[in-house]
């Protein structure tokens, strides 16, 4: 048989798999199902990481925050060191605190943030097939493509963000602005802002893309009103919250303090400044990271992404901790564009045939392949991370077990980040920092707390020498050191003399 032959039939076998995809009841289901299966793997990567004790203070600040909200009390984390509303004013973390008082809280915390990520399926499949007009063949290149897509597989092992509970949201407030309907457009824009305040930049817009697209008064009713409840929240909603501090101040210390209104003077009178950050190399390295496992095809409809460049131009230019994890959910506004944008330049570049947009084969086999590539090259559970060997616990990892089940429920704990989430249920709790210098580790962890756990993978600079002048400095405090069967002499344990356990 020759090659032509070979081609042809695999173009019949092609178009009449298509022709199935293509009724009704199939293309409501598959997206149904493949969001089932993403959100299974996506929940047991989270679990496991979560069970070897990878995860860190994140997840620990929500996770004692939502016990206290379950108590009755505000979600004043101490790990944290402050009201995790806060931060964003995450009012979803009232319903979420439901969920884990009735269910184990971490387990269903990754849970939940897995299955938000994976149900973000359904919306992208309904933009591909009812906005974009594309086949079931290219809506299922779209679909692989966010289901390999880096920032998601990264988002969902930062610990828990309650932003991420957000994107399912986004892509549907996206679907419903693009279909004109606008009742569902609000539930899904309150379910947006109230996971994350800020994300009220990025309503506003789409209200500017949908003016664009020739609907002005939806457009601008959305655009001025996520503007305004944007700047509320962070004016008057979010201070209340931490004694009228504003919040976020100290990220944008370069650029003024005090008050968002210096923030914003500075941002004017030093325009460079702002370009020059928000170009760093590792900025671009980001914007990398986000556009070429989509093989860069957003540039190719820039329209549907600009709305939302600001707001994540303002996310680049803060002073945050690095790290491909620690920055994660700052990708989130950027996702829901830059698929939608995909979608759009696809249907640019195929031919209209009857009622479906028709994409050169070639050119999804190039994006589900280039979408493959950068989840093995960039994604943090790529096959180059053993991911099936998650999960085991070492010796130290039931040290730190052991430790936690020592130490009573009303005690006051600092103790390193990876044995944090073991200790969240209850209401004093703070991280123990490991600096260059460690006398001045073991000063800082002795106030306040009854209980030290120190953990030495948490100072991996520091020499056996500096671990034993930790060790002498914190048992001349008053503290006294407790032997555990399993890793006792690499875990530590301390407790202040004179303390009796409950």
């Amino acid at each position: 048989m020759t090659l032509a032959q070979w081609r042809r039939r695999l173009e019949i076998f092609s178009l009449r798999w298509q022709a199935r995809l293509d009724t009704r009841q199939v293309d409501r289901a598959v997206p149904w199902v493949v969001a089932i299966f993403l959100g299974g793997a996506l929940s047991g990567l989270a679990l496991t990481r979560a069970y070897q004790l990878d995860a860190g203070a994140d997840l620990s600040a929500y996770l004692q925050g939502l016990w206290l909200i379950g108590e009755g009390y505000e979600p004043r984390a101490s790990v944290a060191g402050h009201n995790l509303l806060w931060e964003q004013a995450a009012f979803i973390l009232y319903p979420v605190a439901g969920l884990t008082a009735l269910f184990p809280e971490q387990p269903t915390l990754l849970c939940l943030q897995a299955a938000a990520l994976a149900l973000a399926v359904v919306p992208l499949w309904r933009i591909a097939r009812d906005v974009g007009g594309l086949k079931s063949g290219a809506a299922f290149a779209v679909v692989f493509a966010y289901c390999a897509y880096p920032a998601i597989h990264t988002i969902n092992l930062s610990d828990f963000h309650p932003e991420a509970l957000a994107v399912p949201a986004l892509f549907a407030a996206v679907l419903t602005a693009f279909k004109g309907r606008w009742n569902w457009f609000a539930v899904f824009a309150l379910l947006v802002v109230t996971c994350r305040s800020d994300l009220a930049f990025a309503l506003s817009g789409l209200g500017l893309l949908v003016l664009l697209e020739g609907r002005r008064r939806p457009g601008t009713y959305i655009s001025l009103g996520g503007l305004a409840y944007g700047l509320v929240a962070m004016t008057a909603i979010q201070p209340r919250f931490n004694a009228g501090r504003f919040p976020h101040i100290e990220a944008f210390s370069d650029f003024g303090s005090g008050h968002p209104g210096s923030v914003l003077w500075g941002f004017i009178s030093a325009p460079h400044q702002v370009v020059a950050d928000a170009v760093s190399q590792a900025n671009f390295q980001m914007v990398v990271f986000l556009l070429a496992p989509v093989m860069l095809l957003p540039l190719v409809a820039p329209r549907y992404v600009l709305p939302v460049l600001p707001l994540f131009a303002v996310y680049l230019v803060a002073d945050v901790p690095s790290g491909q994890l620690v920055e994660a959910s700052q990708t989130v506004p950027m996702i829901p564009f830059v698929f939608a944008a995909t979608v759009f330049a696809l249907a640019r570049s195929g031919r209209v045939l009857v009622e479906r947009v028709n994409v050169d084969r070639r050119l999804l086999t190039a994006l589900v392949l280039t979408a493959g590539l950068f989840f093995v090259r960039d994604a943090p559970s790529s096959i180059y991370e053993r991911p099936w060997d998650w999960g085991q616990r070492d010796t130290m990892d039931i040290a730190r077990q052991e430790a936690a089940d020592l130490i009573p429920a009303d005690a006051s704990v600092r103790a390193s980040e990876q044995v944090l989430p073991l200790l969240s249920d209850r209401t004093r709790l703070y991280q123990l920092h490991t600096g260059d210098d460690p006398d001045s580790a073991a000063v800082a962890a002795t106030p306040k707390v009854e209980w030290i756990v120190f953990d030495p993978a948490s100072a991996p600079d520091w020499s056996p020498l500096d671990i034993e002048s930790f060790d002498l400095d914190v048992r001349r405090t008053g503290f006294e050191r407790l032997e555990l069967e399993e890793g006792g002499l690499s875990l530590r344990v301390y407790r202040l003399r004179n303390v009796i356990q409950s």
